[in-house]
Order: C-alpha cells, then sequence, then structure tokens
C-alpha cells in the first residue's frame, strides 16, 4: 500500500514537473517587438508596424552594385513563436551601375527571438524585377534567407536588422541575367524597438 501510494505521488510530481518545463519553453519561445525596455512587453507597449531605412545596400556577384536607400515598412502581426511582419512597402533608390529597383511583389519576415535583445530574421517572398546596364527584367526573389535583428540595448542606435551575403534566388529573366546575386545591408529602425516576449 506504502509502494502504491509513493509510485502515484512520484507519477504526480513528475506531471506537474513536466507542465511546468513545457509551460516556461513556450513561454521563452514568444517573440514580441516592443517601444519599451520590458520583459514581457505589455499589450500597450507592443509595436503594431515598423519602419526600417538601409544606407548603402549592395548587391554582390558577377555585376556589382549599390543603392543608398532602401526603405521596408511592415505591420506586426500578434505575439508569437515567431512573430509576423507582412511587409506594406519596400522600395530602393539611387542605385548604382545604372541600375534600377522595383519590388514587384512584398513578403513577409518571420521573427524568432533567440537571447536578450536579438532574434532571428526568415524572409520570404520580396520579387524584384532589376534592370541595369547590359540587362533588364531580370526577376530576383528571397527564400527563406535568414538575417539578424537586434534591439537598442545592444546595437546604440533604435535597433536594427542586419543581411550578409544573403542569396537571392533568379526566377526570371534572359541569360544575361547574373545568376547569382548576394545581398548585404543594415537596416535601421526609425524608431526603438526593442526584442521582448
Amino acid at each position: 500500500m506504502k509502494l502504491a501510494r509513493m509510485s502515484s505521488l512520484m507519477l504526480v510530481a513528475a506531471m506537474v514537473t513536466m507542465a511546468l518545463i513545457v509551460t516556461s519553453s513556450a513561454a521563452a519561445e514568444t517573440t514580441a517587438l516592443c517601444n519599451v525596455d520590458q520583459d514581457p512587453c505589455k499589450e500597450a507597449n507592443q509595436v503594431t508596424e515598423v519602419h526600417y531605412e538601409a544606407h548603402n545596400t549592395h548587391f554582390l556577384g558577377e555585376y556589382a552594385y549599390g543603392c543608398s536607400d532602401a526603405l521596408l515598412s511592415a505591420a506586426v502581426g500578434k505575439l508569437g513563436t515567431p512573430q509576423t511582419l507582412e511587409a506594406q512597402s519596400m522600395t530602393y533608390t539611387s542605385c548604382g551601375g545604372g541600375c534600377t529597383r522595383t519590388t514587384e511583389e512584398l513578403g513577409t519576415l518571420s521573427v524568432l527571438r533567440t537571447a536578450n535583445e536579438s532574434a532571428e530574421v526568415v524572409v520570404n517572398g520580396f520579387k524584384t524585377k532589376v534592370t541595369c546596364s547590359g540587362f533588364s527584367n531580370c526577376i530576383y526573389v528571397l527564400n527563406e534567407q535568414v538575417g539578424v535583428l537586434q534591439g537598442p540595448l545592444l546595437t546604440g542606435d533604435n535597433g536594427h536588422i542586419t543581411f550578409e551575403e544573403v542569396p537571392l534566388e533568379k526566377v526570371g529573366g534572359s541569360l544575361l541575367c547574373p545568376a547569382e546575386v548576394r545581398f548585404d545591408a543594415l537596416f535601421e529602425a526609425s524608431k526603438q524597438i526593442y526584442v521582448s516576449s
């Protein structure tokens, strides 16, 4: 009888421990972009839209050039694992090499917190038409490409998203269009955005 009671108590203790582990893991994975340095981020302080600006974006490959400005605006979804940003606009201006970049289709950014003030950003979509001296109507898209988002406590600015040599997939255009293009950029937030839960 004692043995059965002890086994029951041990089983209950194990189930409670597992429930606590699952609950704390789920809470730790939730991602929230926040207007203030607060963890967890209260609903009133959760960011609902973001605006990022990049200067000196670089496109690398057999035909390298840069654009002096890139602007990204996105609506921020509900708290999640990850939290999704739906792009509202993406523009490039003042590109070198006789190039222009026009966003044909917008995409999404999935933000998953990995540490205090840090998150992984997975980008999908953003189909872009590129025309440069020597080739035109080249279409590229971002598929499952990863960047890093850091908040102002780490960056010393408003927080930013960094992409380093992210490959763009060619999905259209003539044989003259470069097959391999990589993308370098640092997008700074227009207002302070903290990475919270």
